[in-house]
């Protein structure tokens, strides 16, 4: 699935730019000449192969697959709901989600994603990851991507770059043509479109200013205001 070109392009960027272990842990399915009905998961078996060949590049990458509804306790202690799902971390955490196969733009959001993680350097701005402190509350950003949209990646990157930075932060980035119903539930029509704790949607492709102003904006619970009306 992976081109040769791409294969050589992708060993040199991982052999210069990741230095810790990444763990990608793909939850999936155990293939079956039986479809139970709402258990489809037409792109689990791609999925697994992308995974398996860009795992396959890096000695860096360590890919495990978990069986959706065979270990279901897994899954919900990873905040896993649906598959193909995606999990990448170096810690075992489950902050950093991609729903579908990371076809297209998908892909290059995926490796980025990796760079960031396996380096532990942030690419966000100073003054954003200390704005982020000030978060007292969980904040789950939601990011409705299609594998064709230049649009998508930059933000998907974004908002997994906050939840990396900040444990009070998961960010799912979830391919609308592989869960349409998920995407009809927001209104998606077009992409990017950004969920952030089921109330705030926001269209169009969103600055880091603009997506940390939100982020605050759902995760800072406000000072409580005394009897003689000032905060604290």
């Amino acid at each position: 699935m992976i081109s040769d070109q791409d294969r050589s392009q992708l060993k040199r960027t991982f052999r210069k730019d990741l230095k810790a272990q990444v763990q990608i842990r793909l939850f999936t399915q155990k293939p079956s000449v039986i479809t139970i009905p709402g258990r489809e998961c037409p792109r689990c078996p791609q999925t697994l192969q992308l995974l398996e060949e860009l795992a396959a590049l890096t000695p860096k990458i360590d890919l495990e697959t978990v069986d959706f509804y065979n270990d279901p306790q897994v899954a919900q202690d990873q905040g896993v709901t649906r598959i193909p799902a995606i999990v990448i971390s170096t810690d075992g955490s489950s902050r950093v989600k991609f729903y579908g196969a990371p076809m297209g733009y998908g892909m290059a959001a995926m490796v980025a994603d990796i760079k960031t993680i396996s380096r532990s350097v942030s690419p966000l701005s100073m003054d954003t990851r200390k704005k982020l402190r000030k978060l007292t509350q969980k904040v789950h950003i939601q990011v409705f991507v299609t594998p064709a949209s230049a649009d998508c990646p930059g933000l998907a990157c974004l908002a997994h770059a906050l939840a990396i930075e900040n444990p009070l932060v998961a960010a799912d980035v979830v391919e609308i043509q592989e869960f349409p119903m998920l995407a009809r539930n927001y209104g998606v029509r077009s992409v990017p479109v950004t969920v952030i704790n089921e109330h705030i949607r926001l269209s169009g492709p969103l600055s880091e200013p603009q997506l940390l102003e939100k982020v605050l904006e759902a995760g800072v619970r406000p000072e409580p205001v005394t009897a003689d009306g000032t905060t604290g």
